[in-house]
């Protein structure tokens, strides 16, 4: 079967090939397999190359994330079955034609559901739910009312977006901080009550300080990173939390000790690498809440264009430079 893999570290657009490799081994006690028919390029499966194999591994398969179709079921699996559309994450390899993951890992798509849009369901849905779950913590422990501000940047990204929609949901005042105009007119677009700012504007610190009118802010998500930690950190109310979730400005922070000293600042970062360590129960309410939001809001699930294998070098490189949605690979 055809399958996207590296032999050695380095540039994705450089060491990922399409090779032909072995079928997967028939579904064990508990799996399923499946039939892949469109798999996400996500910045993480790039970055992904750069680690050297471990010993005595000669190739490793690409990808994290695809839809497809059961074709398989081992032991002990009433869900899936055979012939059921799934969403699957984590889906080690799911650059390939067929994958064999946890039954658990397979969650049925909703009829209305196409499977461009729930190839992408999974796991910027349950990164967000990550990043809300730490937030909601925070808020209840210091006893915040739903009035109070959440502000929250990159909120025009993929992640974002879905933050902020379910941060609306539950009643919560938003106040989304993005980089670019162009930025804003998505938030603009899916969620036209709430105010944004931007921050390529000189006057954006003093706009975001009307915006929030001297209440308190005791949590702020923040995915921009570099120099904009400093920056943002005056708006953070004493003892507050800066929930961090990604690292877009990919620089260090520059950030002086003393400020979290003095007003006793917190950071609490969220990882979807550390998802797997989350409890079973947690993980399944997860995957079926983020096929939910899917059927209910496709919209904030942006597609950018789609390529075959063949096209693979074109995927990488619109992933990179892209903006606008996810680059999706066909494979069956």
């Amino acid at each position: 079967m055809r399958s996207v893999v590296y032999s050695e570290a380095g540039d994705a657009a450089a060491v990922a090939r399409v090779e032909d490799i072995p079928e997967p081994p028939a579904p064990g006690v508990g799996e399923v397999q499946v039939a892949v028919s469109v798999s996400p390029v996500h910045r993480g499966d790039l970055v992904g190359t750069s680690k050297a194999l471990s010993s005595g591994v000669s190739m490793r398969a690409l990808g994290t994330e695809a839809a497809g179709v059961v074709t398989a079921v081992g032991e002990s699996v009433s869900t899936p079955r055979v012939g059921d559309r799934v969403a699957v994450f984590p889906a080690v390899g799911a650059w390939s034609e067929r994958v064999t993951v946890p039954a658990e890992a397979a969650v049925i798509v909703p009829e209305t559901v196409s499977e461009e849009i729930a190839s992408i369901a999974l796991v910027n849905s349950v990164a967000s739910r990550d990043v809300l779950r730490a937030i909601d913590e925070l808020r209840t422990t210091a006893a915040v009312p739903d009035e109070a501000p959440l502000v929250v940047s990159a909120a025009a990204s993929a992640v974002g977006k879905l933050i902020v929609r379910q941060a609306i949901d539950r009643g919560w005042e938003v106040i989304a901080v993005v980089r670019s105009e162009r930025s804003a007119a998505t938030v603009h677009t899916h969620f036209p009550d709430t105010p944004v700012v931007v921050t390529q504007d000189g006057r954006w610190q003093r706009e975001l300080a009307r915006l929030i009118d001297g209440r308190p802010v005791p949590v702020i998500s923040d995915a921009h990173g570099g120099p904009f930690v400093q920056e943002i950190l005056p708006f953070l109310a004493d003892a507050g939390t800066l929930v961090v979730w990604g690292d877009l400005a990919a620089q260090p922070w520059t950030l002086a000790t003393m400020d979290l000293l003095m007003r006793e600042l917190k950071v609490r970062a969220v990882s979807i690498s550390r998802w797997m360590s989350r409890p079973d129960s947690v993980r399944a309410a997860d995957r079926e809440a983020a096929l939910e939001l899917a059927e209910r809001h496709p919209e904030l699930l942006a597609v950018h264009a789609t390529y075959s294998l063949e096209e693979l070098g074109d995927a990488i490189n619109a992933t990179r430079t892209n903006g606008s949605g996810s680059v999706l690979l066909t494979l069956n």
